[in-house]
This record gives structure tokens, sequence and C-alpha cells, in this order.
């Protein structure tokens, strides 16, 4: 009877716990704002087997406001005929019970409608980036930096003055020429769109000259939050799996945005219960804090 009456308060502290974790996360999120950037990699694991599902539980366990991705597929045949975006929302609906939007921005189109003419999928095969959001969006523009790379804005109803940026540079060293040409068309843009966040796979360590340009309008939130000893998760910094020191994936903010920032964290999805490394990148998680416009 004793251990029976222990187990049962065992059972109570624990859900109490659970309760009282819940309560604050809910309060929190009133007064904090957490941004994602990832490169899902398609949807597929370092060994290259595709499974979607993981990737939408990893993008589900980092408790993000707004994600925005990289490489996500719609009507590709080596990837199921899938609508990505679609069912990511969809997955990240039903694992947390928001309604999570999102918007998709077509990077390189092709012509293949292999999907479609087999009665998979619908339009072209195509490759691009996306943005998911908890909260309704209200806003969004985009712009064609060079053949395959694009650059996606958006707002949210609850913070309609700061508009948040994802996108996806040209990769490899060779093409520091395309990134540096990427960089002069994204800026001007991004100065249009008012102040607010840049986030993205920028294919560039944070030492390239290329990053220089962006450097001098946004403030880089992993080496601010490293320098104030509130950098988790990976040590280095580094955004590559299986011990590649390179940071290429970042959450830039500017300066004047009505957020400040709290910390980041480089997250090893190989780490999480059950996962494993789910994408040849680490997703980098932001977390600000909001800044009302009459406490400034």
């Amino acid at each position: 009877m004793h251990r029976l009456a222990v187990a049962v308060a065992i059972v109570i502290s624990v859900v109490s716990l659970s309760l009282v974790r819940r309560t604050a996360s809910q309060s929190d999120t009133a007064r904090t704002f957490r941004v994602v950037t990832f490169n899902i990699h398609k949807g597929a694991d370092l060994s290259g087997h595709y499974d979607l599902d993981r990737t939408t539980d990893a993008i589900a366990r980092l408790d993000a406001d707004l994600v925005g991705v990289q490489e996500a597929m719609r009507n590709h045949p080596g990837f199921n005929c899938d609508d990505q975006p679609a069912l990511i929302a969809e997955g990240l609906r039903r694992r947390t019970g928001y309604p999570w939007t999102h918007l998709y921005e077509r990077a390189w189109i092709t012509e293949r409608r292999e999907c479609q003419e087999g009665g998979r999928g619908r339009g072209v095969e195509t490759e691009g980036v996306a943005v998911f959001a908890r909260e309704r969006l209200v806003g969004s523009s985009a712009i064609r930096l060079s053949e395959g790379r694009v650059a996606l804005a958006v707002r949210v109803a609850s913070m309609p003055d700061v508009s948040i940026i994802v996108t996806h540079l040209s990769a490899n060293l060779q093409n520091q020429a395309d990134r540096v040409r990427e960089i002069a068309k994204l800026l001007p843009w991004a100065a249009r769109q008012g102040p607010g966040l840049l986030i993205g796979d920028l294919n560039a360590r944070p030492d390239a000259s290329e990053l220089q340009a962006v450097t001098r309008v946004y403030r880089d939130a992993w080496a601010d939050a490293a320098a104030r000893g509130r950098a988790g998760g990976v040590a280095s910094g580094s955004t590559r799996p299986r011990g590649r020191a390179s940071r290429i994936d970042y959450a830039f903010y500017a300066p004047e945005v009505d957020l400040t920032l709290e910390s980041v964290d480089v997250v090893d999805t190989s780490r999480l219960p059950a996962l494993g490394a789910v994408s040849d990148h680490h997703p980098v998680v932001a977390t600000f804090r909001r800044t009302p416009r009459h406490s400034r």
C-alpha cells in the first residue's frame, strides 16, 4: 500500500511539473519569439534515406514560432512526389495543436512532370524555400536572386512591422562570385522590407569576404550569443554534422529591430531521443525577447 501511495505521489508530481512547464511556456510565448533556419536536405538523412515524418518531428521539437527551411521539394519522383511544404505544415498541426500557416517559393524550376503525369503530384518538379509560422502570416514578398536562388520575406500577425527573410545562396567555394551577386541583389531588396531578420543557408563561413556586406547591415545572432555565453548546442557553432567545422547557416538580425537577442542554439538532432541526424545540416534556433516600441 505504501509503495502504491509513493507511486501515485510521483505520478502527480510529474504531471504537476509538466503542467507548470507547459503554462510557463505558453506565457513565455507572448514575450519571446523563437525563429529557426533549417536546411532540411530534401527530407533525407545523412545516408540519403527519405523520411519526411522524421524531418517534421525534428522541426516540431524545436518549439519555434517561425521556421524557414531550404531544399524543400515538390513533385519530385525521388521524394515520393510529395508536396513537402504542405505535408510538413499538416504534420506540425497534428503534432503541436497550433494552426501553422506556410508559404513556399520556388527556387529552381524544371519542366519535368513525371509525378503529375503519373497522377501522384501537381505541376512541375521544383525545389525552394518555405516558411512555417505558428500564427497567421499577414504579408509576403519574394525576389529571384539568380537562376536557382530566391529570397522570401514574410510578416506575422503579432509583429507586422518586422520582416523575416529566408534564403539559400549558391553552394561551393567556386561559386563565391555567384554569392557576391546574390547578396548584392538581396540587400537592397531586404532594406525595402524594413528592419527585421535574415535567416538561411548562406553557404559561406563567417570569415568569407562576401558576408562582409551582410554584417555591415545585420548582426550575427550566434556570434553575439556566444560572446555573452548564451550560445548552446553544438559548441563550435558548426551547422554541418559529422564534425565538419563549418558554420554556414545563420540567423542575422538588424540592430534597430524591435527584438532583443536572448540565446542561440545549434541543435544536433542526432542527440534528440529516437530521432537521429535528419539532415546534412543542423538547425539554428534563435530566441528573441519581444520589445514593444513604447519601451525603447
